[in-house]
């Protein structure tokens, strides 16, 4: 069983990458309109899950669940019935544990196969409300979430698991779904989404305070993804706000420095690239930072490039 299963997730890895090598030659997405899948989290399922997960996992989905109701973004319920077996429509192992922080106005899809795509109207909900993002989760990792995910980079949406929310019936297989996938640390999802889902250039008119009061921002790992997710979608001049916007926050990090210097090099604004290019290695400098020879090394390549 363990030998079948290892066999699934290597077809797995290949299929991935497969999909996100199609999906990184499509066009780039210039807005950002996501949607969450809450993904057969019923009754019936839960006492099948990794009992260490649990308690955890369901914190998790009721964190994300806050942050799109906060932030005004679509929330779809998704429920499996296996035609012939079960859980049956109307009774309570259909139906989500009570603890889910799910609205009887948020939509609802009812699936017969692994994929919530497959012969349902899942994607024309999606298409109407102009979704091109989806995030993830709920029971099981290794299967019905997968399925979708797969289901979701097929139909080219920006498909995204997040980590602490899913759940199977081992601990171990869930780690790899989320290492296949690349799945997203819950704190990184719940920034990406308040930043993104707001007008970027706000930023520039909030303090510190401010902008720590309104987004969970947790570290500067948050608003550097952030910027190179804008950067891969060639908003050039939003991911410079965003960066700007770490490295004041964050003033004694050498990596924001060196990544709002990429930031403005790839927009072809040569003197500010190399003004922070050059205090990501100054503070590099300052901390002892063991990236300082790749700071320095696109310091040296930006000079050299105007002489």
């Amino acid at each position: 069983m363990r030998i079948k299963m290892i066999l699934l997730l290597l077809s797995c890895t290949v299929c991935v990458l497969t999909l996100l090598a199609q999906r990184a030659n499509a066009a780039d997405v210039s807005s950002f309109e996501p949607a969450l899948l809450v993904i057969d989290v019923q009754n019936a399922y839960l006492p099948m899950m990794d009992t260490k997960d649990v308690a955890p996992g369901m914190e998790a989905v009721n964190s994300l669940i806050d942050v799109f109701r906060k932030n005004n973004l679509p929330i779809i319920r998704v429920y499996h019935h296996e035609i012939g077996q079960g859980p049956a429509m109307g009774e309570e192992a259909f139906e989500f544990p009570q603890s889910v922080k799910i609205l009887e106005s948020d939509p609802k899809v009812i699936k017969n196969y692994p994929s919530a795509f497959t012969k349902t109207n899942l994607d024309d909900l999606l298409k109407a409300k102009n979704i091109n993002c989806v995030y993830l989760f709920g029971f099981l990792a290794t299967g019905c979430v997968l399925a979708t995910y797969f289901g979701a980079v097929d139909r080219n949406y920006d498909a995204v698991m997040v980590r602490e929310a899913l759940i199977s019936p081992k601990a171990d297989y869930t780690e790899m779904i989320c290492n296949i996938t690349g799945a997203r640390k819950l704190a990184l999802v719940s920034a990406s989404i308040s930043i993104l889902s707001r007008p970027v250039g706000e930023l520039e008119t909030l303090t510190n305070d401010q902008v720590l009061k309104i987004h969970p921002i947790t570290s500067p790992v948050e608003l550097n993804f952030i910027g190179y997710y804008l950067m891969s979608k060639n908003r050039l001049p939003e991911a410079i706000i965003v960066l700007k916007t770490n490295a004041r926050l964050f003033e004694n990090e050498p990596n924001c420095f060196d990544s709002l210097g990429e930031a403005y090099e790839r927009n072809g604004e040569k003197d500010p690239a190399l003004l922070h290019y050059e205090k990501a290695v100054q503070k590099a400098k300052e901390k002892n930072d063991a990236n300082l020879p790749v700071f320095e090394k696109n310091y040296q390549r930006v000079k050299q490039s105007g002489q």
